[in-house]
């Protein structure tokens, strides 16, 4: 059977030098090993099905016992690394606090230990954009339970 850290292992060396990184490796039930890749910009399906490869002929004989699905994670899925957060700086996300607290703005920072956070305040006319605050709010990612990008259409 196959583990998430042969998996894991063989990926990051697979994208060692590229713009890409590992999201998540989730093992499953069944045998289905589901890999999440993304990229600075966007990844191609080709980009996938070849790292597919490599990783199956990395793992030989084990891969035969399992299903390796690789995708990039989906808009509106909760980020799992901090790269995600660099990717989308600049872009409106949804942030859950701990405490149950939703907030919604536009991204302008995020390290290691906190994200700089325009707060978004719906209009009263319908109709008008949303304004958002003229500071920037620093956030805790310790107080976060989850973070996800927003699609908007103009």
């Amino acid at each position: 059977m196959v583990t998430a850290e042969q998996v894991k292992r063989s990926v990051e060396r697979h994208l060692e030098g590229t713009t890409h990184f590992l999201v998540d490796v989730d093992v499953r039930p069944g045998g289905k090993v589901v890999v999440e890749v993304d990229n600075d910009r966007a990844i191609t399906l080709q980009e996938l099905a070849d790292l597919n490869k490599a990783v199956r002929d990395d793992l030989a004989e084990a891969a035969d016992d399992c299903e390796l699905q690789f995708s990039s994670p989906g808009m509106g899925r909760p980020f799992k690394v901090a790269r995600q957060y660099q990717k989308h700086t600049g872009r409106i996300v949804q942030v859950l606090l701990t405490d149950g607290t939703a907030l919604e703005g536009r991204l302008e920072s995020a390290d290691a230990e906190q994200l700089g956070l325009r707060i978004q305040h719906p209009s009263k006319v319908k109709g008008r954009l949303p304004k958002l605050d003229e500071d920037i709010t620093i956030i805790p990612l310790a107080g976060i339970k989850s973070t996800k990008a927003t699609i908007t259409f103009n």
